[in-house]
């Protein structure tokens, strides 16, 4: 368990918690293990979970909408995906993640997760301001990158 909770607090939703917080984090996970080339989640269904990788790797992709597919990310061991379906109702996941070799995730659902911050103010403040946090970061580069793409066509 302290391995899991020390993993636990390297994803971004979940920096600065105690240790007693992330204890209780773990608590209401599962361990799951997923066989090497099996798809953990597929682009477009809704999502409810977040993961976090204990051993193995998991590739990201993406269906192209002309055809083919393009690999966004290899994930190893201490990487969490998934972690926007656990906050928010009716997402539908944003891309495919398969295992890229034989898996163990912790995997935690979103209506269990939500209940353990109504009953825990202090987690539930700390993991909202690591949501905000992340978000802003994530708008960021978004940003730039429209930026990018403006100054690099002309337009801007």
């Amino acid at each position: 368990m302290a391995a899991l909770v020390a993993q636990l607090a390297k994803v971004v939703i979940f920096r600065g918690l105690i240790p007693s917080q992330l204890d209780l984090v773990v608590g209401i996970s599962a361990l799951q293990d997923f066989p090497r080339g099996s798809v953990i989640f597929t682009e477009g269904e809704p999502g409810e979970e977040l993961y976090l990788i204990v051993k193995g790797k998991v590739q990201i992709s993406r269906e192209w909408p002309m055809g083919g597919q393009e690999t966004l990310a290899e994930l190893e061991p201490g990487d969490a995906f998934g972690e926007m379906a656990i906050l928010d109702e009716g997402l539908r996941r944003s891309a495919t993640a398969k295992a890229g070799e034989d898996c163990t995730l912790l995997v935690l659902k979103r209506k269990p997760f939500q209940g353990l911050l109504r009953q825990h103010p202090a987690l539930s403040d700390a993991v909202l301001w690591n949501v905000i946090r992340q978000l802003s970061g994530r708008l960021r580069a978004a940003n730039d990158k429209v930026m990018m793409f403006l100054s690099a066509s002309g337009l801007y």
